[in-house]
C-alpha cells in the first residue's frame, strides 16, 4: 500500500482532509529538481552531501521533538505506540546517514562544525516550539509531515526503474522500504484518534501546523538544491 492510497483509505477522517489540503504544495516537491535528480542518478555530489549534512542536524533536533510528543500522550498505550514508530523512523534514518556519511567522506567533525542552513534552522525551531508549547494533538499534527511526506515520496521514486549504478540507491530503498511505511501509517493513526478527541479550535491548529510542516519540507529540499547559507 503507498502513500496515496492510505490517504485514500482514510477518506472524512483528519488526515484524508490535511493531505487534501498540501496537495498543492505535494505537487511542488514531487517536481523538486533535488528528488528528480536523486531518482536518476545524476545529483550532483556537493548537492547531496549539503542534504545530508542538513538532514543529519535535522535528525537531531527532530528526535527531540518526538520525545516531547510522546511525553505528551494522554496514556501510556499512546505513548508506547507512538515511541515504536518513532524509534523505527529514527533507527531507520541514523543507520541511513551513516553510510552515507562514509560513502561521500563526510566525517563526524564535519557534521559536528555543521551550521543549520537558514531553511533547516526555521523549520527545526518551527517544531521544537510548537511541541513545547502546544497540546499533544497540535503537536503531534506538526511532526506527521516529515513522516508521511518522506514515505510518499519514497514509494514514487521506488516504483520507477532503478538506475543501474545509481549512488543514491541506498536512500530510495529507505524510504520505500515497508518498515518506514509501518512507522508513518502508526503515526497517521495516533493523530486521527488525537484528532477525534480535539475540538473544533485545537482541529483548527492541527491543520494549521501540518501545512506549515508540509512547505517546510518543500523549503528543505528546495534549499538543499540551492546549496542555501547564511546570505550575511
Amino acid at each position: 500500500m503507498d502513500a496515496s492510497t492510505q490517504s485514500t483509505e482514510l477518506t472524512g477522517s483528519f488526515t484524508a482532509a490535511a493531505w487534501d489540503r498540501i496537495a498543492p504544495v505535494m505537487a511542488e516537491i514531487e517536481v523538486l529538481p533535488l528528488l528528480t535528480r536523486l531518482s536518476d542518478g545524476t545529483l550532483p555530489p556537493e548537492v547531496f552531501r549539503h542534504y545530508i549534512l542538513q538532514d543529519a542536524l535535522y535528525l537531531k533536533h527532530y528526535a527531540r521533538c518526538l520525545a516531547i510528543v510522546a511525553a505528551k500522550a494522554p496514556d501510556n498505550a499512546q505513548v508506547l505506540r507512538f515511541l515504536g514508530s518513532a524509534q523505527k523512523a529514527i533507527t531507520v534514518e541514523q543507520g541511513l546517514h551513516a553510510g552515507f556519511l562514509t560513502q561521500f567522506g563526510i566525517s563526524s567533525e564535519d557534521v559536528t562544525a555543521a551550521e543549520p542552513s537558514p531553511s533547516c534552522f526555521a523549520y527545526t525551531n518551527f517544531l521544537l516550539a510548537t511541541a513545547y508549547h502546544s497540546s499533544y494533538a497540535v503537536a503531534l499534527s506538526s511532526i506527521l509531515p516529515c513522516f508521511w511526506i518522506y514515505w510518499h515520496v519514497g514509494e514514487a521514486i521506488k516504483n520507477r526503474p532503478a538506475i543501474e549504478g545509481n549512488a543514491f540507491q541506498a536512500w530510495i530503498n529507505t524510504y520505500g522500504d515497508p518498515q518506514f511505511a509501518a512507522g508513518a501509517r502508526e503515526v497517521i493513526a495516533l493523530t486521527d484518534i488525537a484528532a477525534r478527541a480535539a475540538s473544533p479550535s485545537e482541529r483548527a491548529q492541527m491543520m494549521d501546523v501540518f501545512v506549515r510542516a508540509s512547505q517546510y519540507e518543500w523549503m528543505f529540499w528546495d534549499s538543499a538544491w540551492r546549496l542555501e547559507t547564511w546570505p550575511v
